[in-house]
């Protein structure tokens, strides 16, 4: 544990899913992997590779910044105007959409959290209420996670992080100041220099075994590093 800043007393606990509480690069690997296969079956396209896919992607974004803040509405729109692209109906639109977010969604939350992390969040909400905030697309309940008295999901429920919004929705839901929340992430932009710049305090959970000088990323100093979650009950 390495301290940035001082500590000071807080109320909340909030966290970051994907990368904090569990690794999700093969997860969403595998997610994206299925997805596109179901694509390519049911709209017989074999020219969808995942290169031409991400390129799709980036197009739209380009067009409209504000959609990649809500990574599913990104994913539908982008998948609704490929197939349009190529000359699908309104019938196999509506058909191929549905069916591949299905799988999407199905394989997103095919999670195994670790052991370590049910047991802190366990001991942590008899001490603190706990919430989640992620830009991601994963449902705390559907990977097993009861732990949380409120979910934010951005583009959903607001802006994105790192944007101010959702950090300062959870300080209204429980009535705090905005220093009294203590958010965890793994993030160094979305996570830390959110919060941070939100006014509430910060907690970087470092699972690279790199300085935080190495990240130039790095523009805000968080409140704290850490390595490990359990190093959260000693706080």
């Amino acid at each position: 544990m390495r301290f940035y800043r001082g500590l000071q007393p807080f109320k909340i606990m909030s966290f970051d899913l994907d990368d904090t509480l569990y690794d999700n690069s093969d997860v969403i690997r595998l997610a994206e992997e299925r997805f596109l296969q179901c694509v390519q079956e049911h709209a017989q396209l074999s020219e969808l590779t995942s290169e031409y896919w991400r390129e799709w992607k980036w197009q739209l974004a380009k067009k409209d910044p504000l959609i990649a803040e809500d990574v599913i509405a990104w994913r539908i729109e982008t998948l609704r105007n490929l197939l349009a692209h190529h000359g699908k109906s309104a019938v196999e639109i509506d058909r191929t959409l549905a069916l591949a977010m299905e799988e999407f969604i199905e394989w997103r939350h095919k999670i195994d959290v670790p052991a370590e992390s049910i047991e802190v969040l366990n001991q942590l909400k008899y001490r603190y209420p706990l919430s989640v905030i992620t830009n991601g697309n994963v449902i705390a309940t559907r990977i097993g996670l009861e732990h949380f008295q409120l979910s934010l999901r951005g583009g959903e429920q607001g802006r994105a992080k790192p944007h101010q919004d959702l950090f300062h929705q959870t300080a209204h839901y429980f009535g705090v100041k905005l220093s009294e929340i203590l958010h965890i992430g793994d993030n160094l932009t979305t996570d830390v220099q959110g919060a941070i710049q939100a006014g509430c305090q910060a907690v970087w959970i470092n699972l690279s075994g790199k300085d935080l000088n190495s990240f130039t990323e790095a523009s805000v100093l968080p409140t704290l590093e850490i390595n490990h979650l359990t190093e959260l009950l000693t706080l």
